[in-house]
């Protein structure tokens, strides 16, 4: 999902990760082709991880951001179902 804030394209991806073992969100500078935000949920260790590689970004995107979040990957983890 592409969008425009103070003429600067953003991009927002899901990716899940087999290693982490988890599924997040990154926000990608698509001016730059750099990726500046992450919000990670490692469903093995419970958590929620957030990084960042910009020093400043406007608020509006960080909202969107963290909206889009909550909408395409939640704060629920889920449980291994593997049987021995």
């Amino acid at each position: 999902m592409n969008f425009k804030i103070d003429n600067r394209t953003y991009e927002i991806i899901r990716a899940t990760d087999v290693d982490r073992d988890g599924i997040g969100i990154e926000l990608w500078d698509r001016d730059n082709q750099k990726l500046i935000l992450e919000i990670f949920r490692h469903d093995d260790k419970k958590k929620l991880m957030f990084s960042c590689d910009k020093g400043e970004l406007p608020l509006e995107v960080v909202e969107r951001f963290l909206r889009e979040f909550e909408e395409r990957v939640g704060r629920k983890f889920q449980e291994d179902n593997w049987e021995d």
